[in-house]
């Protein structure tokens, strides 16, 4: 299994509209993706840190069976995820991960 994970920072002059995110980003991303294998959709909506507040405002996980399920859908709709971000972040950090059961 392939993850994605897409990190909003809580970082000096960062921002993040959650209410936009999980009622228009979310849906336009799980209708450009399914149809390329996308499997699941989940969200971490950062409340602390260790000591202090959490590092990230949310953390999304966008799960697929592989890399090219992942890699054609970005082709085909990447541009238009990207352009809808100013929408809700300024911010992200966008990791491609192996799902690794130990």
């Amino acid at each position: 299994m392939i993850r994605i994970v897409v990190l909003y920072p809580q970082s000096e002059g960062n921002w993040f509209n959650m209410d936009y995110y999980k009622k228009s980003h979310i849906p336009l991303a799980k209708k450009i993706l399914t149809p390329f294998g996308l499997e699941k959709v989940e969200l971490d909506a950062g409340i602390a840190g260790l000591n202090g507040p959490a590092p990230y405002f949310a953390i999304a996980y966008l799960t697929f069976k592989t890399i090219e399920q992942f890699q054609k859908g970005m082709e085909a709709g990447g541009k238009v995820l990207m352009d809808d971000m100013p929408n809700y972040t300024k911010d992200v950090i966008i990791q491609i991960s192996e799902t690794v059961n130990i």
